[in-house]
């Protein structure tokens, strides 16, 4: 910082030092797509030698936008479930703060309290976007962001009727029918007869993957191979399968 300066520099001193209008620092800094190349060297130049910092609180409120994203964290439920949701925050996380956005995590242990604490932070001004998790057939977060406009995508699909051509709303899912089919396939090709345990009927994750199952099936397998419903949790799930142990026999078990 040039010792002309006792205080932080301030946007006048970066026009001072560049010998342009204050306007001008402004758009290098919020637009400089509309600033010629060689105007923009000057005010970087400028603002490196002053060790110029844009002051975010005051930004904040002259935007009045808190520059932040809302995420809604999961309980760990440990498994491949929370290791790809971990891996997703941190990339939701880096990607960002190269965007000069800042992320806020928040926890509910309901759809209903999910939606008391997102009306705190939307209306308290906290964030300008929420990033929401472990969507299902008749949300209410979606419903409640949508009817007040609030920015928002989903990790995880809308379960709409048509959610990839016509989606009610932005969002990233993993293509669970898609891993099935293929594993299936896979499987039969080795000659196994392939079982599917997984989430009960109704739920939105684990009948896409049984649709998957399916269609792996097809002509070539076995159509009487069972379908034993479970949770997530290995050891919970031994429960519902011992009673099909012998129906099993030689199958190849999701």
């Amino acid at each position: 910082m040039s010792s002309r300066h006792e205080k932080a520099p301030t946007i006048q001193d970066v026009a001072r030092e560049a010998g342009v209008s204050r306007q001008t620092v402004s758009n290098v800094l919020n637009r400089p797509e509309i600033v010629r190349p060689e105007t923009k060297e000057k005010v970087d130049a400028a603002i490196a030698r002053l060790g110029y910092r844009r002051h975010a609180a005051a930004r904040r409120l002259r935007t009045r936008r808190s520059s932040t994203i809302g995420i809604h964290l999961d309980p760990y439920s440990g498994g491949i479930s929370g290791a790809v949701l971990d891996r997703f925050v941190h990339a939701l996380t880096e990607h960002a703060s190269e965007r000069g956005m800042r992320m806020i995590v928040y926890a509910a242990r309901s759809a209903e309290e999910e939606i008391e604490r997102l009306g705190e932070l939307v209306e308290g001004g906290e964030v300008d976007a929420v990033v929401i998790s472990g969507t299902f057939h008749g949300d209410p977060r979606t419903r409640w962001l949508r009817e007040r406009a609030v920015p928002f995508v989903s990790f995880g699909r809308p379960w709409g009727e048509d959610d990839v051509g016509d989606p009610a709303h932005l969002w990233v899912d993993v293509d669970g029918a898609a891993g099935t089919r293929e594993a299936t396939r896979h499987a039969l090709q080795h000659g196994r007869r392939v079982a599917f345990l997984g989430w009960p009927t109704g739920s939105g994750t684990g009948d896409d993957r049984a649709s998957g199952w399916r269609e792996g099936i097809g002509a070539e397998g076995d159509p009487t191979s069972p379908r034993v419903e479970g949770i997530e949790e290995v050891n919970a799930a031994r429960a519902p399968i011992e009673p099909t142990t012998g129906d099993l026999a030689g199958a190849c078990p999701f």
